[in-house]
């Protein structure tokens, strides 16, 4: 046999053996599926693709009421003014209760006062704060609990002021500006609070001593979402 059929021979016996695992993967029963098979992974997948997908965002803004009684006084270097009762009631928005930290907004309808020399002085205020609300425990508003703090300023303006009973309004400034901190626990949709009230800046009219307003107040209140 001439050398050139021993290199034809050769050549083809190679292209057989590179060519027999094409063939044969294109024919295993491994790699085609039945057609039963290949309809249930079909429906699996569109089934998974149907179901519906639970989204992680925590969306709506908290909205509430609260309120309570309140013990207030004034601060004046030279007089010694004792504490008054009154009350406070309050609508809150915000806070973020499923998340660590939010921010939070109330109005807040307030009777202050105090008493000097058996005088008492009654204020009655429209309060909105703007606050920053930190989060601990539970993320779930329905029925986890947490603990929180608040703190930040708060506009109080004047609605009507009383000194034994007479209208003094004229005589108070009729913007007060103040500081608020705030902790409390909330659980489910139900909280406890204690606030502080440091007022800024003198309320009375004109020179002379700067009168300050003081404020503790003991709240109870209910979330709606």
């Amino acid at each position: 046999m001439s050398s050139r059929w021993l290199c034809s021979l050769s050549a083809l016996a190679v292209a057989a053996i590179l060519g027999a695992p094409t063939t044969a993967a294109a024919q295993s029963p491994l790699l085609t599926l039945p057609a039963d098979t290949a309809s249930f992974l079909v429906a699996g997948i569109a089934q998974q693709n149907s179901r519906p997908v639970r989204s992680t965002a925590r969306s709506g803004i908290g909205i509430g009421v609260k309120g309570g009684v309140l013990f207030s006084s004034f601060s004046q270097a030279k007089s010694d003014y004792n504490s008054s009762s009154g009350w406070q009631g309050t609508l809150f928005i915000g806070g973020n209760r499923p998340g660590g930290v939010g921010v939070a907004t109330e109005i807040t309808y307030a009777k202050k006062g105090a008493k000097l020399s058996g005088a008492a002085t009654d204020t009655y205020y429209l309060e909105i704060p703007l606050l920053v609300r930190a989060n601990i425990g539970s993320s779930n508003r329905n029925t986890g609990a947490i603990v929180y703090a608040m703190a930040g300023p708060a506009a109080d303006i004047l609605l009507k002021a009383q000194l034994s009973g007479i209208d003094v309004k004229s005589q108070y400034q009729s913007l007060d500006w103040n500081f608020v901190g705030a902790v409390g626990v909330e659980v489910s949709r139900f909280l406890v609070e204690g606030r502080f009230n440091w007022g800024l800046k003198n309320v009375l009219q004109g020179p002379g001593n700067a009168l300050k307003t003081r404020s503790f107040a003991l709240l109870g209140g209910v979330r709606f979402n």
